[in-house]
């Protein structure tokens, strides 16, 4: 499943980011360090969507977990952070490539 949200995350960003791209080159108010809040809303927005349908769908994937003594919050802390992280990581190196 890791691989097919990371995939998901990086047609995300990339669809998210085009039309940031092919702005003017002058406008570039209302960023927080690079990265456009609408796009950093969308990723926010597509992590719960991606949260929901995990623990909905396959809820019985925890188990192997459960007995390392890890709970669900950690896990999905883990991955937030892992994933938010690089989804950062990436807007600021598109940002500063693309004039």
């Amino acid at each position: 499943m890791a691989p097919a949200l990371l995939l998901i995350s990086a047609a995300l960003l990339l669809v998210m980011q085009l039309p940031v791209l092919v702005q003017l080159p002058g406008v570039r108010e209302g960023r927080v360090s690079g990265v456009p809040p609408g796009l950093v809303l969308a990723k926010l927005l597509s992590g719960l969507a991606v949260w929901y349908l995990a623990n909905e769908l396959r809820p019985q994937q925890y188990w192997f977990y459960y007995n390392l003594g890890l709970s669900r919050a950690w896990l999905w802390g883990g991955v937030a952070v892992l994933d938010g992280s690089l989804f950062m990581a990436a807007a600021e190196i598109i940002a500063r490539l693309w004039p």
